[in-house]
């Protein structure tokens, strides 16, 4: 047979298999080019809002299939036994019988990986005594290497963003300190630190690090709880939380619910999403209403604060029974110089009262300039009236201050960050939990960071001096920190301490010069805090005091770049002394 005949009788086969191999081809080079292209052309932003698009449509979809699958699987199956029906039909059932069986088969198969996935994460096993915790435990380690020397004291620091020392953690943390100022007050030993903190982690997190120690510790510095919310919820979640606001209830909703709350495939898509829409940054504009909604379910809330006492004891118990020393340090907040970002009514406020009441506080607002005796007064009906809104706490501690009354300011201020819809800062709940873990365990050490910053206050509140942002402590309120973990630690005559020692001192400009804060180190500090109030100036109604606190780090970055001193810069938080200029 010649070649002229053979491709004519060869030639469409062969044409397809050359389609084949260039389609094979091009999508070849799409599955390796593609999402590096496709990432160089979309912007990070849209393809987190792609993603997240794709995975809420999935979870839809797929819940909807795990209600139907059942359905048809009886109905075909019913049909088939049944009915005396057409050829046509029964083809017809058989095919959707078959589809819903593979379909059923696949759910089942996607519900056991997830279950294997959630409860490899989980890791439920716990080798020690004390409290039980029944969610995600750490395997923590049954044996450490052997210690390098008797006279090495290991310090380990646990905690999220504060014990890390942000945002000074490129040059020293309060744990670094304390090693430093021990290994000076007591120099026959030698200390070693191991810092465990991690930025954005929660208790929970700070529990399961534990499975990194190396040796066992000598001193554990345990500092967290400002991310028990804010790290777990985003920022923009918006709760149904208004009884007017419920939708009524429908026949499948029940149904749904049960199966969302029973699917690991619903979990572990849900966990994604919350991952990403927490790396979301917040939306450009404020659209944000004066009376909102807190971020959180009250069974949330409730099971956040169970979560976080067991954590706390079990933690507390477990370095105890390696013998460790453990100083529990209260988190402190920026409760003076920060707002709320969320104040809410009780949940049986209709929208009417809602809208009369928000009239009412920016009315209230109005009067601080022009007359605050008289916005004083109406902020204290409006308190009274409804003890739970944050943000009319917030403006009338700030008048109380003004008018020379701090104890009364600092109970208004304490009240506007318990009653934060957008809790960022460590409530009071949660670090009364400190205070009564410590009761428990005689031997350790408790530091009290509020009461101490508030006593180091000439305001007699903590405000802007001693953070650089809501919840990151000044290099003086670290220092303040760690000079008292030091004197607890001089009370006890820990790890020999030498006899007829004076208590340990330390100054801010110590720390300061130590560790070689210069004018483009503090101008770092700037743009960490410029970044802070400008990212979370939009979660709040206004924001244009947190935008101005931006805009002046903003000009004192300017000034300290082209070498200003910064002690003479007036922005509390930068440098070694007090302020005495403040927001707004």
């Amino acid at each position: 047979m010649g070649i002229r005949s053979r491709l004519e009788r060869d030639g469409p086969r062969i044409g397809r298999i050359l389609w084949v191999a260039v389609l094979g081809t091009l999508g070849l080079v799409a599955l390796v080019l593609g999402p590096p292209l496709l990432g160089a052309l979309i912007p990070s932003a849209v393809q987190t809002r792609m993603l997240i698009g794709s995975l809420q449509t999935f979870r839809s979809v797929y819940v909807a299939s795990t209600l139907v699958v059942p359905i048809v699987i009886v109905v075909a199956a019913l049909g088939l036994v049944l009915g005396r029906r057409s050829r046509r039909l029964r083809a017809v059932l058989m095919r959707a019988l078959a589809g819903s069986l593979a379909l059923g088969l696949s759910i089942g198969l996607a519900e056991g990986c997830a279950a294997a996935r959630l409860a490899w994460t989980r890791i439920p096993r716990r080798p020690v005594e004390g409290p039980v915790v029944t969610r995600r435990e750490p395997v923590l380690p049954d044996r450490f290497e052997t210690a390098s020397g008797d006279r090495t004291v290991k310090v380990v620091v646990l905690g999220a963003s504060s014990a890390h020392g942000d945002p000074y953690d490129r040059w020293f943390s309060p744990g670094a300190i304390v090693a430093w100022k021990l290994g000076e007050a007591i120099p026959d030993r030698r200390f070693t630190l191991e810092c465990l903190a991690q930025p954005g982690i929660s208790l929970e997190q700070v529990h399961k690090s534990l499975e990194n120690l190396q040796r066992r510790p000598d001193l554990v510095i345990l500092y967290s709880g400002h991310n028990e919310f804010a790290m777990r919820y985003p920022w923009a979640r918006d709760t149904v939380y208004y009884h007017d606001t419920i939708p009524p209830p429908s026949l499948a909703a029940p149904v749904v619910d049960e199966v969302e709350s029973g699917s690991s495939v619903c979990r572990l898509i849900d966990q994604t999403l919350n991952r990403h829409l927490l790396a979301r940054p917040p939306e450009r504009k404020a659209s944000r209403g004066l009376v909102d909604v807190p971020v959180y379910y009250a069974a949330e809330y409730a099971e956040r604060l169970r979560d976080f006492r067991d954590r706390l004891e079990a933690i507390t118990t477990y370095c105890e029974q390696l013998g460790a020393k453990v100083v529990l340090v209260i988190p402190p907040e920026n409760d003076a110089d920060f707002e709320p970002s969320r104040s809410f009514l009780p949940a049986e406020t209709p929208r009417a009262a809602r809208e009369v009441f928000a009239r009412e506080v920016e009315a209230a607002r109005l009067l601080e300039r022009k007359d605050p005796v008289a916005a004083r007064a109406a902020y204290q009906q409006l308190v009274e009236r409804q003890p739970g809104f944050a943000e009319t706490h917030y403006r009338l501690a700030r008048l109380e201050e003004r008018a020379g009354h701090p104890e009364e300011a600092n109970r208004h201020y304490i009240a506007a960050r318990d009653h934060d819809g957008l809790p960022v800062r460590c409530l009071s709940e949660f670090q009364d939990v400190y205070r009564e873990v410590a009761a428990r365990h005689r031997d350790a050490i408790l530091i009290d960071s509020p009461a101490i910053l508030r006593r180091e206050s000439p305001r007699g509140v903590a405000g802007d001096n001693f953070f650089n942002d809501a919840v990151h402590p000044s290099l003086i309120g670290y220092t303040m920190l760690s000079r008292a973990i030091l004197r607890a630690l001089h009370a006890r005559h820990a790890f020999n301490w030498p006899e007829g020692a004076a208590p340990p001192d330390l100054t801010p400009a110590e720390v300061a010069v130590h560790y070689q804060m210069d004018p483009a180190r503090w101008a770092e500090v700037c743009g960490d805090a410029i970044w802070y109030y400008d990212a979370g100036a939009t979660v709040r109604f206004d924001p244009s005091e947190r935008h101005a606190k931006a805009a002046r780090y903003r000009q004192a970055q300017n000034q300290l770049r082209n070498g200003d001193d910064p002690e003479k810069l007036q922005v509390p938080g930068i440098g070694t002394t007090l302020k005495a200029v403040r927001w707004p």
